[in-house]
């Protein structure tokens, strides 16, 4: 792409035409001096999907050059799944997910995500509360089994997973014929929580083993 043709791209596409030749050339040569041409409408995308003006504003474009690279060493941790250890998982996440979701529906927590707060501690999202250490650990050792689901926020299965626990059959519900046919067993909810956890963990395990 030529410089004309970026310069023209990014007046129209990123300042709706709004900004002079002085701005657009800055931003082209300073502020996205990293981001290739192939690379240039994708940038664009990410950008406009934050939902920001960005009359005349070359710190917001800053911003989103910072948000849209640190999307794309993400997706190069997701792919090459890179940690072989706990701490150096932790260093990562105390880094790059200060205040932001770290994981979601990975086990012990199947049911919520957790959120990395200002103070590095992991938040329960439900609970609004910090995990105890050894909650922090189960949760980290999972994560570090599924690299490629970090910051992931996979709200369309947590909202199943309750829909399957809510839904799932209480004492007295069923008749015992029809509890032998179901092949299910009735257990109360906190039962239940148990059991799919424990499924989970049992899953990362087997996975680490065929490894």
């Amino acid at each position: 792409m030529k410089n004309e043709m970026r310069e023209e791209f990014i007046s129209s596409v990123l300042f709706s035409g709004k900004a002079d030749k002085t701005q657009v050339k800055f931003v082209s040569q300073s502020v996205l001096k990293d981001i290739s041409d192939d690379k240039l409408n994708e940038f664009a995308l990410f950008a406009l999907s934050m939902k920001t003006k960005y009359d005349n504003s070359i710190q917001m474009l800053l911003n989103a050059v910072s948000e849209y690279q640190k999307e794309q060493y993400l997706k190069t941790i997701r792919a090459t799944k890179p940690f072989n250890n706990i701490q150096s998982l932790r260093n990562f996440l105390n880094t790059y997910f200060k205040g932001k979701i770290v994981g979601s529906g990975i086990a012990p927590f199947i049911y919520t995500s957790i959120r990395l707060n200002d103070e590095l501690q992991f938040i329960n999202e439900n609970t609004q509360k910090p995990l105890n250490t050894e909650d922090e650990s189960d949760f980290l050792e999972n994560l570090l089994k599924e690299q490629d689901l970090i910051g992931v926020y996979r709200v369309d299965l947590i909202a199943y997973r309750i829909n399957q626990r809510d839904n799932a059959p209480k004492n007295g519900e069923l008749s015992e014929l029809e509890k032998i046919d179901c092949r299910v067993y009735v257990m109360d909810k906190e039962a239940v929580e148990k059991a799919w956890a424990r499924l989970f963990r049992l899953r990362n395990e087997l996975k680490g083993f065929k490894k």
